[in-house]
């Protein structure tokens, strides 16, 4: 049980983190876009949407990989967890002039990206992983 909450909540920091960390590729791709106080223009959100999806696959796929057992039922609570978390980014700032297709497109990518990410791990739920040794 420890392990499954480790490989859940590790994915999910992980994508935070690295979510986080295209901050800078983007100021560098986008200049002035992304200053603070200023919303971003089209093109630079969908290029954010875009290296939020690979990275919330990736980390679905580390979810799906590193599940001691049942790898849907881990990805099925990181995508939960990714979804609170999600909702709870959005609530407060849907009136802050961001465009609201930008928050709506990262929660409905999360539950894609977390259903991509198992189908590339190659686990289903029903596998269980066996150790040799």
């Amino acid at each position: 049980m420890l392990k499954s909450l480790g490989v859940v909540a590790g994915s999910y920091l992980l994508s935070v983190v690295l979510v986080f960390c295209t901050d800078p590729l983007l100021t560098r791709v986008f200049p002035g876009e992304f200053d603070p106080g200023k919303v971003p223009a089209s093109a630079a959100l969908v290029t954010s949407t875009g290296l939020f999806i690979l990275v919330s696959i990736f980390c679905a796929w580390l979810c799906a990989r590193f599940a001691p057992g049942r790898a849907g039922q881990h990805i099925l609570w990181f995508f939960i967890l990714g979804e609170v978390m999600g909702l709870g980014f959005t609530i407060p700032n849907w009136n802050k002039g961001w465009p609201h297709w930008y928050w709506l497109s990262w929660l409905l990518t999360w539950p894609l990206s977390c259903w991509l990410g198992l189908l590339l791990s190659g686990r289903r739920s029903s596998q269980a992983t066996v150790t040799v040794g």
